[in-house]
């Protein structure tokens, strides 16, 4: 396009747009109406508000709802697709593991401990008897407390260990009940030396009566357990003996018929 015809599309764009312009403001221009004198018009002073007819402004719909979130079908399938997956993999391992654990019986099967019971010590027998005569003498508060120390101190002729958290009542109880004992007899003059040891009350004789039965039933089943042990071990002994004999019977009886 020349230089001429650009300058003409520019002219008439102008005009164009000089007529929009008159369009939208509705008011004739000065140089196309007639004037009725010389007398030079006054323009009106605009206002400061200048109100619009909005019957002829374009109306525009305006939407405030939105239209909810819709996933694709092929989106659900691949959720759906991956949560089954996932579950079939926790099955599986959770299988494997099941067929793991009964393939090792070892690991459910709880055996009890089994330790071998001590003998009763021959110290902890004669400082019960001895205990016993002093509690039917003297004050009851220290003959209660002097028969439960001795008990204490028999307790570790045993050879048990005693565990970090016992306190040295609770270590000579748990030592004692080992055997085959009144169990309500021992707790009864352990609660009888507590008493007697951190109690300001006096005692009677109702208390050294009590001490004196419990430990007579607790010198009468450990006698009992110390019976049968030596018991066991006399037969288990003979046994030996009479097997060795035989053995020894046997050997011998093929040089009895030689020449």
């Amino acid at each position: 396009m020349s230089r001429r015809g650009v300058q003409l599309s520019i002219a008439v764009g102008a005009v164009v747009m000089a007529a929009l312009v008159v369009a939208s403001t509705g008011r004739p221009l000065p140089l196309l109406s007639r004037p009725s004198a010389f007398v030079p018009t006054v323009p009106p002073v605009p206002t400061a508000t200048r109100t619009f007819d909005t019957n002829a402004l374009p109306s525009a719909t305006v939407t405030t709802d939105t239209a909810p979130f819709e996933p694709s079908p092929f989106l659900i399938a691949l959720v759906q697709i991956f949560l089954v997956g996932t579950v079939l993999v926790v099955l599986l391992a959770f299988a494997r593991l099941l067929v793991a654990l009964l393939r090792k019986p070892h690991l459910v099967v709880h055996e009890e401990p089994t330790f071998a019971v001590p003998l009763v010590p021959a110290e902890l027998l004669e400082a019960a008897r001895e205990r016993l005569r002093d509690l039917e003498s003297g004050e009851p508060r220290n003959a209660i407390v002097a028969a439960w120390l001795d008990l204490e101190g028999s307790a570790a002729a045993t050879g048990l260990p005693r565990q970090a958290s016992e306190t040295s009542t609770e270590y000579t109880e748990r030592v004692i009940t080992v055997w085959a004992v009144d169990r309500e007899r021992l707790a009864d003059l352990a609660a009888l030396y507590r008493e007697a040891r951190f109690s300001v009350h006096p005692l009677g004789e109702g208390h050294r009566a009590r001490a004196i039965g419990d430990l007579r039933i607790l010198i009468a089943d450990l006698e009992r357990v110390a019976d049968e042990q030596a018991s066991v071990a006399g037969s288990a002994r003979a046994s030996s003996t009479n097997g060795a004999g035989a053995s020894a019977r046997g050997v011998g009886r093929p040089d009895e018929g030689a020449p």
